[in-house]
């Protein structure tokens, strides 16, 4: 399927120096599919990504730390 697509220019030439003119196309496809189709690229049920960091118990407070 052809489309036009419109890059920004910082992101045209990034694309262009690394992997060619002639490459364009697919390297966006290989971007968007890893974006897209990568288990750390979806979603789970509750709809955050689960790539994002996971809170551990340091980051939580004691209850001591209250003053009664």
């Amino acid at each position: 399927m052809k489309t036009t697509v419109d890059l920004r220019e910082d992101v045209y030439y990034y694309i262009t120096t690394q992997f060619g003119k002639r490459s364009l196309s697919k390297t966006i496809n290989e971007i968007l599919a890893k974006t897209f189709f990568a288990p750390g690229g979806q979603k789970d049920m509750f709809g955050s990504c689960k790539w994002l960091q996971k809170a551990d118990l340091s980051d939580l407070r004691d209850e001591r730390d209250h003053d009664l």
